[in-house]
């Protein structure tokens, strides 16, 4: 298995991610809440910077899940799930039988 897909792996499953998870979701709660009042008081540059704000935003914290998910997407993996059946077998019997 690549290390790399391993670690982000190992890190997408860990609490403190997870924690982190949760902290991000509050910041974007705030951008959010922001973009609106801008909107609704029709100040344009603002709403706009807010949108751009949160378009950042959401690039940076979904970017592990797009790392995993274009590796997995390349073949860049190799995982137990992703081999045959036959091809266990034969890695357990020690050949080509």
């Amino acid at each position: 298995m690549n290390a790399d897909y391993l670690d982000l792996k190992t890190l997408q499953g860990a609490r403190g991610y997870q924690k982190l998870q949760a902290l991000w979701a509050h910041e974007g709660t705030r951008i959010l809440e922001s973009l609106h009042r801008a909107a609704a008081r029709g100040q344009e540059s603002a709403w706009r910077y807010y949108a751009g704000q949160m378009r950042g935003f959401e690039l940076a914290i979904t970017h592990l899940e797009r790392a995993l998910l274009q590796m997995e997407q390349e073949g860049d993996i190799e995982t137990p799930a992703s081999k045959t059946v036959q091809e266990l077998l034969n890695e357990i019997k020690g050949g080509d039988a």
